[in-house]
């Protein structure tokens, strides 16, 4: 019984593992009646898309206008959904693996940016769709950080389900111990 518990613990806790690093690099490329039309360009670090597993970036309406070039590798299905499209709702570019994918995965996007200041970080999601394209699940999500700004961090559940494997573990060596020690009787 204690084997199966421990086996479904750290089942779950490979599970909360997966994680994902996105860096970006926002190049402006040109500035034209007003509007400054940038590049980013992605790289997916640690992220091994399998097939049907799409990473999506999303791009918030009032902060990003026109999504356009689309790049990436040629085993992946690009996708650009412009934002305020319908009105209100993030624009999306989405790579979705057509095959499976070795890290890193890169990507880049040009856009219109409305916002103040430089572009910042952006949510991102990595999803799995089912033959048909429909959404299964969300794998994972964070979001986006630039070159020098990335801090990986354990998944809190993964840190607590080693935790209790560790005690677990010097439970049963403290129960093994006592078994084979004589009994001492004063």
């Amino acid at each position: 019984m204690q084997f199966i518990f421990m086996f479904l613990l750290v089942a779950f806790s490979a599970i909360n593992l997966y994680s994902a690093t996105v860096q970006f690099e926002s190049t402006l490329l040109s500035t034209q009646n007003g509007q400054s039309l940038f590049r980013n360009s992605y790289v997916a670090l640690d992220t091994q898309l399998q097939t049907n597993q799409a990473l999506e970036i999303e791009f918030v309406p009032g902060q990003y206008g026109t999504l356009s070039n689309a790049r990436g590798p040629a085993n992946l299905d690009l996708l650009l959904i412009q934002p305020n499209n319908p009105p209100g709702l993030a624009g999306l570019f989405s790579a979705l693996a057509l095959s499976s994918t070795s890290p890193p995965v890169s990507l880049s996007v040009d856009y219109i940016f409305l916002g103040t200041g430089l572009p910042s970080g952006q949510r991102f999601f990595v999803n799995q769709f089912d033959s048909a394209g429909r959404l299964v699940s969300t794998i994972t999500s964070g979001v986006t950080t630039t070159a020098t700004t990335v801090i990986p961090e354990p998944s809190g559940l993964a840190l607590g389900g080693v935790g209790v494997l560790v005690i677990s573990a010097w439970r049963a060596v403290q129960r093994r111990r006592r078994k084979l020690s004589p009994v001492e009787n004063h």
